[in-house]
């Protein structure tokens, strides 16, 4: 039997349900029905939001905006705990109840404007695993810059 976990599903018509899903990758993937792409939620640590990284290209009507980075979701998403040692987690209460009122603030449900022009030209990391990896290279880098201050007093 495979894994699941509880999660936050988004489409763009505006509705939004936390589900229980399997921790799969083909799971993901119909889900948001394209290529799957993972970026950290930008209003709670340990939380991230899969989405199509195509959706521009599939001509997705528009979903979520991302205010932390001037961006906007195509398609369905998902909003996913993540965890460095075990990849996608349920989400707990509290990060439901903030995404939840996130996704209330910043619906992009009627946005009228070209989705063109709200999508981030940044590079957003393709996998759960690059997710990962980012966030764990930043941890190393304020380590880092934590110790040599340190060493430096």
């Amino acid at each position: 039997m495979k894994d699941k976990i509880f999660a936050i599903v988004k489409k763009p018509n505006g509705g939004s349900e936390i589900r229980l899903i399997e921790k799969d990758q083909r799971t993901y993937n119909a889900v948001i029905e394209g290529k799957r792409e993972v970026i950290p939620f930008p209003a709670l640590p340990s939380v991230c939001i899969i989405f199509d990284g195509e959706g521009l290209k599939n001509n997705k009507k528009p979903n979520c905006f991302l205010s932390g980075y001037n961006d906007l979701i195509l398609g369905t998403a998902i909003f996913a705990g993540i965890n460095f040692e075990t990849g996608f987690v349920s989400l707990t209460e509290e990060q439901a109840v903030k995404i939840e009122d996130y996704i209330k603030i910043n619906d992009a449900k009627g946005f009228a404007g070209n989705p063109a022009e709200q999508i981030a030209s940044e590079y957003l990391p393709l996998s759960e695993e690059n997710y990962l990896l980012g966030l764990l290279s930043e941890v190393k880098t304020k380590y880092k810059n934590l110790k040599i201050k340190w060493m430096k007093r």
